[in-house]
């Protein structure tokens, strides 16, 4: 007698294990949390191509092996007959998976525009963001109070008769000279072409993003730290994209955000950043772990890039407060200080503190997320990494769109 495969319930056991494998959404294999609002449509577009193509795929997989096995060689069965093709089973095999395509395309499209164009009924006004990638560092500037950025990544050329100019008292452009070696130039093209360009690489020093100081837009904008974004939560946000040097890209997982910053193209997405802020999250309780020191060893062993603060106060056992700085934090058996509130601990960290005779540790995961660069772009690509805060929109316009006096 014949053994054939049981068909139904390996294929049904097939599908009760994808029912299992859904509550890996929690786990970190899956998707980060989203924190945009055009994320859902990112992330439900995802998820229905992920499993479409799952149950195609164990699909046609399972029907290979029912029909291998099935159909193996067996001396006692007849030849098989060979066909040509059915017409109708070709249109039908073509016509769903052309159907499902356009469906996704359509899609697609809605959910692509909503991210770059914006809504466009929304009337809230939007937060301007510029930023320049470089090798390895990302350069964040802030539109100011008059909403406009300037212009930057203006360089001179060795031909140039004049240096850019600056505005002066009167608000018009004043050509000034730059010094090199000593002697005043009007521009690169008064001196050799070595020397011109050796002139541009010092001018470049003094000004590493090519700002047009010249031009009035530019006056008010806000250039912080590099490597930080701050973005308002709900809120608008138009991030203007460039390169300094090489291509980068510009990734924010947690926004469903992903451009590539290309040099002499300026690229442009929109979102808007949902809450909570980045004070809230790292003040919610429920971000909070208390565990002993090889508790912590092991979380961290676990999750090696995963980056965890210290969470010291008054109610911690074993911590003390730092007479100059007001600071808590924990010291060693010397009375040396281990680490203090708020600081990113790692694993030599967490030894120490067991070697201090500390029970108990409280962590936190910062309320802030990740900036990486997508792209190969060089021996220090793993290093280009940046971070992005939540603030509220209040917090957005004191920081960078208020007019500020300026002191005698």
């Amino acid at each position: 007698m014949q053994r054939t495969l049981p068909f139904k319930r390996t294929f049904l056991f097939a599908l009760l294990s994808l029912a299992l494998a859904a509550p890996a959404r929690a786990a970190n294999w899956w998707l980060p949390s989203n924190h945009s609002e055009h994320g859902k449509d990112a992330d439900n577009l995802f998820v229905f191509v992920f499993w479409l193509t799952t149950i195609v795929t164990v699909g046609v997989f399972a029907f290979m092996a029912y029909f291998l096995i099935r159909y193996r060689a067996n001396p006692d069965r007849k030849k098989a007959h060979y066909s040509h093709g059915n017409t109708r089973l070709e249109i039908t095999w073509t016509i769903i998976p052309a159907f499902f395509l356009a469906a996704i395309v359509i899609w697609t499209k809605g959910a692509w525009e909503r991210f770059r164009l914006g809504d466009p009924a929304d009337t809230r006004k939007p937060a301007n963001i510029l930023v320049i990638a470089q090798q390895y560092a990302w350069n964040v500037i802030y539109a100011g109070p008059d909403g406009k950025l300037g212009k930057y990544l203006v360089f001179p050329k060795p031909s140039d008769k004049t240096w850019p100019a600056k505005l002066g008292a009167d608000g018009k452009p004043v050509f000034e000279t730059f010094d090199y070696n000593g002697t005043d130039t009007n521009g690169p093209a008064d001196l050799p072409f070595a020397d011109a360009v050796s002139a541009i690489n010092s001018y470049i020093e003094t000004n590493p993003l090519g700002k047009v100081y010249a031009d009035p837009d530019g006056l008010d904008d806000v250039i912080p730290t590099a490597g930080e974004i701050q973005l308002p939560m709900g809120r608008p946000v138009v991030i203007e994209l460039s390169s300094k040097d090489v291509l980068h890209s510009f990734f924010l997982p947690n926004f469903r955000v992903k451009l590539d910053a290309v040099p002499g193209l300026r690229g442009v997405l929109r979102f808007v950043a949902t809450g909570p802020t980045s004070a809230e999250r790292e003040a919610d309780p429920a971000n909070r772990f208390t565990v002993s020191p090889d508790e912590l060893l092991e979380v961290l062993q676990r999750f090696e890039n995963r980056e965890l603060q210290i969470v010291v106060d008054e109610k911690s056992p074993g911590a003390v407060q730092d007479a100059g700085t007001k600071a808590w934090g924990y010291i060693d058996k010397q009375g040396k200080p281990l680490t203090t509130h708020g600081r990113m601990i790692s694993m030599s960290d967490a030894a120490r503190l067991r070697e201090a005779g500390i029970k108990q540790v409280t962590y936190r995961r910062p309320g802030y997320f990740d900036l990486v660069c997508e792209e190969l772009c060089g021996l220090g690509h793993a290093d280009m990494r940046g971070t992005v805060k939540v603030i509220t929109p209040r917090e957005y316009a004191e920081r960078f769109e208020t007019v500020r006096k300026v002191e005698e």
